[in-house]
């Protein structure tokens, strides 16, 4: 019986065209590791070439980004091979491998702009080509010892696939989920059906972080320290000239208790206490919980904070944090802690229609059977507006010329030159930006309150560690930004993804 979904999958990838999933174990043990090295071996000599015809490219006078872009090419192509040690495993974060080709990323994207790291950046990638510029059969062992299939990342990796893939669980998994909700009215493992009119769907980690002890407990001793890192983080940004605000983005079942219980709660939750407890030690943070809470109250005229079958907001429940969050860094630019400059873009908005299917309908599973049914919600799309006059004469000589005034929109986005202010954020960061309706996020209507540009950097569900390691490959980014807005969900604090580990810069 325990064999009979790998002989299922078997058949199906003998059947299909598919890659033979039951072979990833043998092939990782046996294959993969020597590709790996004759591809790192390969790709080192590729950078070696690029890097060598970019130093004499700049010498005689080109353009410093032109020059480098083959460089970057080669590097990112040495980075996919070195960072991927087999189909389950990646190379962790804290191995010196990782360390030395971001070293190499970060120099580089900072060349055009600071050319005296240019001797810097040729040592380190000699020191690239020197580490990684010959088959390695001992890298080839130990990317089999740590990573490999007697490792726990890659069972549990290995696992998920099998899971998530199988023909057999594919085939059956639908039906039984079906089933078990029209019987038991249940909605699946990760999913937790809300109280009362409506019922709303929740995310069973944001109910777990409810009820689970908190991160700071002693009973979760074993959890990654998110204030260590938060204050480690603000330090190593201090460094560099720039200010950390901490932006905590409560849970929905943190806001509307009543919705998931059907009783009123009072309890501030463990979210507004460890915000609590930032702020007692100096960092600036924004409160989302008070002004949220506040506003439900409006709710029955403006429409609910937070979508009913999904783990976000609404437009209102985003708009509402870009305006709380830009008085925030008002107040702190007018007391002197951050110079952000002066306002100098106009913004408008104008409404547009978007549909929303749930993010936790889908991971019921059941939304292939249209149990739960698409919202419509009114974004507020932001521009860029400019207005430029101009001189018309008229048609005939006899009357004066006249100014008319040219109104142009040019869509929101990012701006890393000019902007002073950077956004490190995950999905709330993400809705209603870069999909549907787009450019009516929250990081739109900061900017359009601020009349300031912004630059963001966004990973979904990654925001405790991942968005800063994104970060690092990309420090350069860093120049000439004064304020660093870090933006997370509160069950990040106890189930971030990667943990909470520190980041080198």
């Amino acid at each position: 019986m325990l064999l009979t979904p790998f002989g299922v999958q078997a058949i199906d990838d003998i059947r299909g065209e598919k890659r033979f999933v039951s072979l990833d174990i043998f092939k990782d043990v046996v294959y993969t590791p020597f590709v790996r090295e004759s591809n790192i071996a390969a790709g080192a000599l590729k950078l070696d070439s690029a890097w060598r015809v970019a130093r004499e490219s700049i010498a005689g006078g080109a353009e410093t980004s032109e020059a480098l872009e083959p460089v970057v090419g080669a590097l990112s192509d040495l980075e996919a091979s070195v960072l991927t040690v087999n189909a389950y495993a990646a190379l962790d974060t804290g191995e010196a491998d990782y360390k030395l080709l971001k070293r190499a990323d970060t120099l580089l994207s900072t060349l055009e702009d600071e050319p005296e790291n240019f001797k810097a950046a040729d040592s380190t990638l000699k020191a690239v080509v020197g580490e990684f510029g010959h088959f390695s059969l001992w890298r080839a062992f130990l990317g089999v010892k740590h990573y490999g299939v007697w490792t726990s990342r890659y069972l549990r990796a290995f696992e998920k696939k099998v899971e998530d893939e199988n023909a057999l669980v594919l085939a059956v998994r639908p039906q039984y989920q079906l089933a078990v909700w029209n019987i038991f009215n249940d909605p699946g493992e990760k999913v937790v059906l809300g109280s009362g009119e409506g019922r709303w769907l929740f995310y069973r980690q944001d109910v777990e972080f409810l009820v689970q002890p908190s991160p700071l407990d002693v009973r979760s001793a074993k959890l990654d320290n998110p204030i260590q890192a938060i204050l480690r983080f603000r330090d190593q940004l201090k460094a560099k000239g720039v200010e950390l605000l901490v932006v905590i983005i409560p849970g929905k079942p943190s806001v509307y208790p009543e919705r998931l219980t059907g009783a009123a709660i009072n309890s501030a939750g463990h979210g507004k206490k460890i915000l609590d407890s930032l702020e007692s030690l100096g960092l600036n943070m924004v409160d989302l919980y008070t002004p949220l809470l506040a506003a439900k109250a409006d709710d029955s005229n403006l429409g609910a904070l937070y979508l009913n079958d999904d783990t976000h907001w609404t437009p209102r429940g985003a708009e509402l944090a870009a305006g709380v969050i830009a008085k925030k860094v008002r107040e702190m630019a007018e007391a002197g802690v951050v110079d952000i400059g002066e306002a100098s873009i106009n913004f408008v908005a104008s409404d547009s229609l978007a549909d929303r299917m749930g993010d936790i309908g889908e991971m019921s599973g059941l939304n292939k059977f249209n149990v739960f049914k698409v919202q419509q919600v009114t974004g507020h799309v932001v521009s860029q507006q400019e207005v430029s006059e101009r001189m018309e004469a008229p048609a005939d000589s006899l009357s004066d010329s006249t100014v008319v005034r040219d109104t142009t929109k040019i869509p929101f986005k990012d701006d890393f030159r000019k902007a002073k202010i950077l956004i490190l954020g995950d999905s709330f960061s993400r809705i209603y930006q870069t999909d549907a309706p787009v450019n009516a996020g929250w990081i739109a209507h900061f900017a359009k309150e601020m009349g300031r540009p912004v630059a963001s950097i966004v990973s979904d569900g990654g925001a405790s560690t991942l968005v800063r390691e994104k970060l690092a490959r990309k420090a350069g980014v860093l120049k000439g930004k004064k304020l660093l807005i870090w933006e997370f969900v509160e069950r990040d604090l106890r189930f971030g993804a990667e943990g909470w580990k520190e980041v080198a810069f």
